[in-house]
Formats: C-alpha cells, sequence, structure tokens
C-alpha cells in the first residue's frame, strides 16, 4: 500500500506541495518522548519520505524544512483544549482535526472540547490516498 500511495503522490504532486525536509530517526524518537506515545508506521513513513505538505489543499503535518516538529507542537495546542493523549494531530480543517491514533493507527476526527471522537479511516495510508483522490476529483 506504501508503494501504491508514493506512487500516486509522486504522479500528482506540484513543486513546492511537500518540503522534504530531512527527518532523521533521532527526531521521530524525541517527537514520540514528548508525546508519550509510538508513531504509527505508515504516519513515520509519509514524515520520513515528505516532511510536510500534501495535494490540492491538504495539509498533511509533518516537519518543518528548519526540522521543527510541527506535529509535535500542534499535537501539544490541541491537547490544551481537551485532546485524547493517544491522539496525534495530522491536519487541521478549522472546525475539527484529522488524528492519527497511536494505539490502533486509525484516523479520527476530533473537534476543540469533544470528549470523544469519530473514526474516519482505517488507516493512515487509506486516510491519504482518499484525500488525494476527493481532492483531484474536484481539480
Amino acid at each position: 500500500m506504501l508503494d501504491e500511495l508514493y506512487r500516486l503522490i509522486k504522479s500528482n504532486e506540484s513543486k513546492g506541495d511537500f518540503n522534504y525536509a530531512e527527518v532523521t530517526e533521532n527526531m521521530l524518537s524525541e517527537a514520540e518522548k514528548e508525546l508519550g506515545l509510538k508513531i504509527p508506521k505508515g504516519y513515520a513513513w509519509f514524515i520520513r519520505k515528505f516532511g510536510h505538505g500534501g495535494i490540492g489543499g491538504i495539509e498533511v503535518i509533518g516537519v518543518g524544512k528548519n526540522g521543527t516538529l510541527m506535529f509535535v507542537k500542534e499535537t501539544l495546542k490541541y491537547r490544551t483544549y481537551g485532546l485524547p493523549d493517544e491522539l496525534i494531530v495530522i491536519e487541521n480543517c478549522d472546525e475539527w482535526v484529522y488524528c492519527i491514533n497511536s494505539v490502533d493507527g486509525k484516523i479520527v476526527l476530533w473537534s476543540k472540547g469533544d470528549t470523544n471522537y469519530t473514526k474516519a479511516y482505517d488507516s493512515f495510508e487509506v486516510y491519504l490516498k482518499d484525500r488525494i483522490n476527493d481532492m483531484l476529483e474536484n481539480m
């Protein structure tokens, strides 16, 4: 699935869609320590390959070109609004955020102040493929 997702991204990206930040294993380990969780495999793959960005208006939060762990900052910010500790913020859609559940790797929707969240996708790969395909259909 990751190979298929990689081909989909590479065949549809435009210059500047992704920042291709250099991400080390040490950076990911520090992020896991700071958040107190394990980063799911598919999301870690995306961060290593693409850094931060997306296609057609999708902006998957990752790592800044300067090495800033943007997903850590966003997750910690949303925790002050009640975001459950097992979630990592991966996309901000204003009224809600897409998050990856560090326990089972599922993608969920969460809104400020909610005590629960809604399952949206079974995995990061399914989420990103679906979001990109939706954007491509609407372009």
